[in-house]
């Protein structure tokens, strides 16, 4: 088993959750307006409510630690940089009209796009590093446990 497979076993978990993001853009041209708000409310309870917190504790945690393994204090800022861009297509999301079903398809197909690229690159590059590392893994995987992530939990 790789040092890494808790944090791959959560991403495995929320990947399941984000090709609904995918789904529901698909529906939506197909929906009411009434059912177009219980569907994007569905999608921003998972992404405020699950993915966004995962992002902070990666902000907190793994990208620091990955940036001192590699050596170079700002490794981590094209992540960062995509935490931010998806922060941003959940707030267009948000304020997207109900009756606009195209701007809600390109909030949803927007998210997904940017959160799939984003885990393949932590997934290839960051995870990489970490099984090189099973040192730094653990105390990844310790101090995640500490504030209460998922990734202890497997």
């Amino acid at each position: 088993m790789r040092p890494t497979e808790p944090l791959r076993d959560e991403h495995r978990e929320l990947v399941e959750h984000i090709e609904h993001l995918a789904l529901a853009a698909r529906e939506m041209p197909r929906l009411s307006d009434e059912e177009r708000d219980l569907l994007r409310d569905r999608m921003l309870e998972f992404l405020r409510g699950t993915l966004l917190p995962h992002a902070a504790v990666e902000e907190e945690i793994l990208y620091p630690e990955w940036a001192a393994l590699v050596g170079f204090p700002a490794a981590a800022e094209p992540m960062i940089h995509d935490h931010a861009a998806i922060v941003a297509y959940v707030q267009r999301l948000e304020a997207a009209d109900a009756a606009d079903a195209d701007e809600l398809q390109a909030a949803l197909y927007g998210l997904h796009a940017l959160i799939a690229v984003h885990f393949a690159k932590e997934e290839d590059i960051q995870m990489a590093a970490f099984d090189a590392a099973p040192e730094a893994t653990e105390r990844v995987l310790r101090r995640v446990a500490a504030v209460g992530g998922h990734a202890h939990a497997h």
